[in-house]
C-alpha cells in the first residue's frame, strides 16, 4: 500500500519529461533529450535493416519510422504517468452508475479517453482534487495533440527544403566534376553564378536543421533529391574550385563553405565519430579534359590534405545515405566545347 500511494512521484517525473521535450523539440529550439534517446535505436535498426537486406530503399522509411515513434513515445508515457498518478489512491475512481472502485485497467481506460477530451463519462473521479486531475490529464492532452502538430509541420517543411536544395544542386551538375565543369561552361554567370544561386539555399537550410537535427536521421529514395550526396558534391565541388582551378575564386566562396561548415557541425552532433581514413584524392581528368585551367597536382593534393577532416565527414554523410563516394565524384552528362578542337566534347556518367 505505501509503494502505491508514492506512484504519483514517477507518474509526474513521465509526464513532466515528455511536456519538456514537447517544448525543446516543437518550440524549434532543437531535439530533445527524450527524443534523441528514441530517434536513435530506431534509426539504427532502419539502417541495419537496410544493411542486411541491401536495400538502399527501406532507408526513406526512417523519416515516417522516427516521427511514428517518437509521438507513440509521448502519447504512451503521458498515458501510463497519469494513470500512474489517479492509481496512486484507491476508489479516486469509480463507476459512474454503480460506485465500484476502478481497478488499474479501469483507470488506464479513464485516463486514454480522458487525455483527448472524450468524456465518455462511465468512470467519476470522487474527490474534489481528483476531479481537477481530470482536467488537468484533459489540458495536457490537449497540449500534447497542439505540440505533436506543430513539431510534424516544420520537420515537414525543412524535409521539403532539403530535397529542393538536392534538387538544385543535381541540375546545376550533380557530381563535383559535374558542377564544376556545367558552371564553368554553362552557367550564365559561370562560377559566380553557382555560388550566387546556393548562397541563400544554404544559410536557409543550416538554420533549419539546427532547429530540427534530428532530419540528419531522414533518407530519401531519389538520389537527386538526397542531401547526403548532393550536398557532398557541392562540397567538394567548391573545394576543387578555391584549391584546383587556376583562377581567381569567386566572390562569397568563403561565405558558402562557411554555411556548410555549419552544415556539418550539426551534423557531428546528430551522427558523432567518422572514417578513420578519408575519401580518395579527386580524379582531375575530367577537368583538365574540359580545358579547365588547373594548378599543379602537388599544390592541390597539399590543399585537399588540410581538409582531410571535413572530407571525413562529408564521407560519412555518403555513406550513411546508403551511397559510395565514387557516385559524388563521377561526372554527369555534359557537353563543354573542346579547347583543341573546337567542337563539343561530352563526358558520360559511371553511375552506380
Amino acid at each position: 500500500m505505501l509503494l502505491r500511494s508514492l506512484l504519483w512521484l514517477p507518474g509526474a517525473v513521465l509526464i513532466l519529461v515528455v511536456l519538456l521535450d514537447l517544448l525543446a523539440s516543437s518550440m524549434q529550439t532543437g531535439e530533445g533529450r527524450l527524443t534523441r534517446l528514441i530517434h536513435r535505436p530506431l534509426y539504427a535498426a532502419v539502417q541495419a535493416l537496410a544493411r542486411l537486406t541491401e536495400r538502399r530503399s527501406l532507408l526513406a522509411w526512417s523519416g515516417s519510422v522516427l516521427m511514428v515513434g517518437t509521438l507513440t513515445a509521448w502519447v504512451l508515457l503521458s498515458w501510463l504517468g497519469w494513470s500512474l498518478v489517479f492509481w496512486t489512491r484507491p476508489g479516486a475512481l469509480v463507476g459512474a452508475s454503480t460506485g465500484t472502485p476502478a481497478d488499474f485497467w479501469d483507470v488506464l481506460y479513464f485516463v486514454g479517453y480522458t487525455m483527448p477530451t472524450l468524456g465518455l463519462g462511465d468512470l467519476k473521479p470522487v474527490y474534489i482534487g481528483w476531479r481537477l486531475l481530470t482536467d488537468l490529464t484533459a489540458l495536457d492532452g490537449f497540449v500534447l495533440i497542439t505540440f505533436a502538430i506543430s513539431f510534424i509541420v516544420p520537420v515537414a517543411q525543412a524535409q521539403a527544403g532539403r530535397r529542393i536544395l538536392a534538387l538544385r544542386i543535381h541540375r546545376l551538375g550533380g557530381t563535383a566534376q559535374g558542377l564544376v565543369t556545367t558552371a564553368w561552361y554553362d552557367h550564365p554567370h559561370g562560377l559566380q553564378g553557382l555560388v550566387d544561386d546556393l548562397a541563400v539555399s544554404l544559410n536557409a537550410l543550416d538554420a533549419q536543421l539546427k532547429n530540427t537535427p534530428g532530419l540528419y536521421r531522414f533518407h530519401d529514395r531519389r538520389h537527386e533529391e538526397s542531401l547526403e550526396i548532393s550536398l557532398p558534391a557541392l562540397d567538394e565541388a567548391l573545394s576543387l574550385i578555391e584549391h584546383a582551378l587556376d583562377a581567381p575564386p569567386p566572390r562569397g566562396l568563403r561565405a558558402v563553405r562557411a554555411s556548410i561548415s555549419s552544415l556539418l557541425d550539426t551534423y557531428r552532433y546528430v551522427h558523432p565519430g567518422t572514417p578513420a581514413s578519408p575519401p580518395p584524392l579527386p580524379d582531375l581528368t575530367p577537368l583538365r579534359a574540359a580545358g579547365l585551367p588547373l594548378r599543379g597536382g602537388a599544390e592541390v593534393e597539399r590543399a585537399f590534405a588540410a581538409l582531410t577532416d571535413r572530407r571525413r565527414v562529408l564521407l560519412d554523410m555518403t555513406r550513411r545515405g546508403g551511397f559510395h563516394w565514387s557516385q559524388v565524384e563521377q561526372v554527369e552528362d555534359c557537353v563543354y566545347p573542346d579547347p583543341g578542337r573546337g567542337i563539343t566534347r561530352t563526358a558520360g556518367p559511371r553511375r552506380a
